[in-house]
Order: structure tokens, then C-alpha cells, then sequence
């Protein structure tokens, strides 16, 4: 069965892949600016010294001098849109030298539309730019090139239609390798955000799991020790949910992990930071929290969550919790914060405990 994975937006996808397409436009502009020379001695080789040759070394300068300076900037491309930006200035006039050149060679010379047909193709699989972008000046060259060949008035039609079938087919051809090569990757980056998104959070409570919350919370520390501001943390323990689970089945602790979960966010604040830290564990960073505020979001979470029984199956599974708080102070890590909330928890869990097994007693 095939996997389906979120879409990825257009701007996630571009910036993911932008430091990978800027090499790719890279390669592309150094090709360019190295075939430069040969492809003057060709028009050289048809031309020689004349108004014509003058001409097309004028416009081969302007590229080789573009494309040097693209260069530079391509190695500090600062975001996706200025490398399409930059690109497409410089691939207008790389694909007018081209035609120029190609209505400057004799009439009765048709050998440049071999060379049109494989750029036509190979122009959209080498440049990594979105095909909305790159369509129309390929568009306009294919266009142009078509009314040259109606120009030059081949005796032969099944050569002129032959020249329009391979670049048609060539342009065509292109665009679709390319299109199926984008949305292949756009697969990958998918897949690769779900199993990075699936790593960080825990399965049945859908929260943040223990590995992310450290990160968040070594992250936040720094950030708050920076600014001078306080911070928070909140452990709060189910008690007894492994007797739940032996109770009434392992649904029905995950039926009291689910609902608790909704709780406590509905208790705590739009940017704190809940996680499920172990089995019957969860852990609320408090940003920009003071002790007093910690306690008074301990409080009401703790309400919240005793409020009312969770419903499980026609019966009433009533829930005690257990509650520690922890506030940073001068030299403190997350990893410090959390043994003196889980110290304070402690306390907390051995006062619940005898009244919730009288409780769970009852029920039985």
C-alpha cells in the first residue's frame, strides 16, 4: 500500500532545497561560461571577419561577463526568490545569444536545430528553478525558432515538420522529466518532515515526547537567561494509571493519558510547552513564568484535570494527579530544573497516593 505523506509547501520546498539547487545553477553557469569561446570560434568558423562575427562577440561578452558575476552572487544566494531572480536574468540573454547566433548562419544550414531541440530538452532538467518560471522564455525561444525555420522556406516539408516535431518534443519532453523530478523530491522532503515529526512526538497523546522537550527546554534556558526574564517547569504525575490499565484495560489508559492531555492544554498557555515525559509523566515548560505564576497555572491545571471523571466504556474513571514546580535560578540547566520539580513531586505523589487507592478500591 502506498504511503501518503503531508504536502510540503512551495516556499518549505524551495528553501529545503536551495543550498542543492545552487550548486546545480552553479554548474550550470560555469558550462556556459566555459563553452563560450568554442562557440565563438564556431561562428567564426561560419562567418569570419565580418559585422556578423562583431556582433555576436558583443553578445557572447555580455554573457561571459554575466555569468562570471553570477557566479559570485550564486555563492551567497540569500533565499529562493533571489535565485530565481538572478537566474532568469541571466538565462534570457544566454537564450537570445543562442538564437542570434542561429539566425546569423546560412539559410541553407539547418544543423543548429539539433543543437535547439537538445537545449530545449536539457533547459529544464539542469536549471532547478520552478517550471511556471522557466516556461515562458523557453516558450518565447521555441516560438522564435519555429518562425525562423518558416522563414528560411525549406523545400522539403517533411524536414520542416520534422525540425518543429523535435523541438516540440524536445521542450515537451524536458518539462515532464522535470516536473516528475520535482515532485519526486517533493516526496522525500515529505516523507523526511513526517519522520522527523513522527521522531519528536509521542503517539497516543500526540504531545511533544521527551527528547524534544529537553531540546525545547535547553533552548528556552539559554534564551531566558540571555534576556534576563524567568522560567518555569511543571512535572505533573497521573497516580496510579498503571492500576487504571490493569483495571479496565490498556485502552482505558490511553483513553485517561488522551483526555488528561486535552486538559491540561486547555489549562496551561498557548506557548507552553507540554510533553510527555514518561509513562504517567508529563512536563509543562513555562515560559516567562515566575514562581508565583507557576504555581497559580499548577493550580488551575490541577483543577482542570480533576474537574470531572473521565468516561470509559459507561463507567467513571476518576483521576488524581500529582504536581511539582520547579523555577530557574543561577546556574541552573533543565536537567537541574527538573530533579528539584521531580523532588517537590515526590512529596506531592505520597500524599495522593493512599487516598487514590482508596479510590480505585471503591471502584473495583
Amino acid at each position: 500500500m502506498q504511503v501518503r505523506y503531508p504536502d510540503v509547501s512551495d516556499e518549505a520546498y524551495r528553501s529545503y532545497y536551495l543550498k542543492q539547487d545552487r550548486g546545480q545553477c552553479r554548474k550550470v553557469v560555469r558550462i556556459v561560461l566555459w563553452t563560450s569561446l568554442p562557440l565563438l570560434y564556431v561562428d567564426y568558423l561560419f562567418h569570419g571577419l565580418t559585422m556578423s562575427l562583431l556582433a555576436l562577440l558583443v553578445l557572447r561578452t555580455v554573457v561571459v561577463i554575466g555569468s562570471a558575476v553570477l557566479l559570485r552572487r550564486l555563492a551567497t544566494t540569500p533565499s529562493a526568490d533571489t535565485l530565481q531572480r538572478d537566474m532568469l536574468l541571466w538565462i534570457v540573454p544566454v537564450l537570445f545569444t543562442q538564437f542570434a547566433s542561429n539566425a546569423s548562419l546560412p539559410r541553407e544550414y539547418f544543423g543548429h536545430y539539433l543543437i535547439d531541440a537538445w537545449l530545449a530538452m536539457i533547459y529544464f532538467i539542469a536549471i532547478p528553478l520552478p517550471l511556471r518560471a522557466l516556461r515562458a522564455p523557453m516558450i518565447v525561444f521555441v516560438t522564435a525558432s519555429l518562425c525562423l525555420l518558416a522563414y528560411q522556406q525549406v523545400a522539403l516539408s517533411a524536414y520542416t515538420i520534422s525540425v518543429t516535431s523535435m523541438l516540440l518534443a524536445g521542450a515537451y519532453s524536458g518539462h515532464a522529466i522535470s516536473a516528475y523530478l520535482h515532485r519526486y523530491r517533493r516526496k522525500i522532503l515529505s516523507a523526511e518532515q513526517e519522520i522527523e515529526r513522527q521522531s519528536t512526538i509521542d503517539p497516543v497523546t500526540g504531545v511533544v515526547n521527551r527528547r524534544e522537550f529537553m531540546r525545547i527546554s535547553d533552548s528556552e534556558l539559554q534564551r531566558h537567561v540571555r534576556l534576563g526574564k524567568s522560567l518555569s517547569i511543571l512535572v505533573l504525575d497521573l497516580d496510579q494509571l498503571k492500576q487504571i490499565s490493569d483495571l479496565h484495560g490498556h485502552h482505558a489508559g490511553d483513553i485517561v493519558l488522551v483526555e488528561v492531555t486535552r486538559r491540561m492544554k486547555r489549562a496551561t498557555r498557548s506557548y507552553d510547552c507540554l510533553a510527555r515525559y514518561g509513562n504517567e509523566e508529563f512536563c509543562i515548560l513555562l515560559p516567562e513564568a515566575s514562581a508565583e505564576d507557576a504555581d497559580r497555572i499548577a493550580a488551575r491545571t490541577r483543577a482542570t484535570v480533576l474537574a470531572m471523571p473521565v468516561a470509559y466504556s459507561g463507567k467513571e474513571l476518576r483521576v488524581t494527579v500529582s504536581m511539582g514546580v520547579a523555577t530557574m535560578q543561577e546556574g541552573d540547566t533543565a536537567s537541574s530544573m527538573l530533579q528539584r520539580a521531580d523532588a517537590s513531586l515526590a512529596k506531592a505523589r505520597v500524599a495522593n497516593d493512599h487516598a487514590y487507592d482508596s479510590v480505585i478500591g471503591g471502584e473495583a
